[in-house]
């Protein structure tokens, strides 16, 4: 986790890396995901990186006990869903897993996403579908070579946030430096500060 993360009561089930300044509101999952990028803004019961084969279903039964306490196995795919920086996932929404969330995408309360999502896209509903975009075409461009998100806060904090536009015309004009976020690494044993 990199500096200001904020956690509220969460079930990790995976190996994640958290972004700076993203919080995650209580009751949220984080299944099978390896990436939450900077300033996302994660509601209440969310689940990210539900997996979708945890039964087989060619078999006989989806049933566990044809491999529990039997000579045969079962093995689910897994890959993980990866969330881009700056996204907006409402309350009780799920991602499934091996879903890519593109950065400054908006996911609408109680959505269950199936499939990527293109950065700046709204997209809401089951299964989740696009209902609209942040930005026209170019700005989204724009913002996304900007890179904003590896920017110092208080460099971003300074910016006409409320303008997008003049905004950017201050990010394209101004060279980005060199930042680097403090980070922790928590595990069940304990936690290490990253220097």
């Amino acid at each position: 986790m990199e500096a200001g993360v904020s956690l509220g009561h969460v079930e990790v089930g995976a190996n994640v890396s958290i972004g700076a300044y993203t919080y995650i509101r209580s009751g949220s999952e984080l299944s099978v995901v390896s990436e939450i990028g900077r300033y996302c803004s994660i509601g209440n019961s969310v689940i990210l990186g539900q997996q979708k084969y945890t039964h087989p279903t060619d078999w006989l039964s989806t049933h566990p006990f044809q491999y529990t306490n039997n000579h045969l196995t079962y093995t689910p795919r897994v890959s993980p869903a990866v969330i881009g920086h700056d996204v907006w996932i409402g309350h009780g929404a799920t991602i499934m897993e091996g879903v890519n969330v593109g950065t400054g995408a908006v996911i609408a309360t109680k959505s269950v996403v199936t499939n990527d999502v293109l950065p700046y896209a709204i997209v809401a509903g089951v299964p989740a579908r696009v209902v609209g975009m942040r930005f026209p075409d170019d700005v989204v461009k724009r913002l996304l070579e900007s890179e904003w998100w590896n920017r110092d806060p208080i460099e971003i904090r300074a910016l006409p946030l409320d303008a997008p536009l003049a905004s950017l015309q201050i990010l394209e004009r101004t060279p980005a430096t060199a930042f680097t976020f403090k980070s922790i690494s928590i595990t069940r044993r304990g936690f290490a500060v990253a220097r």
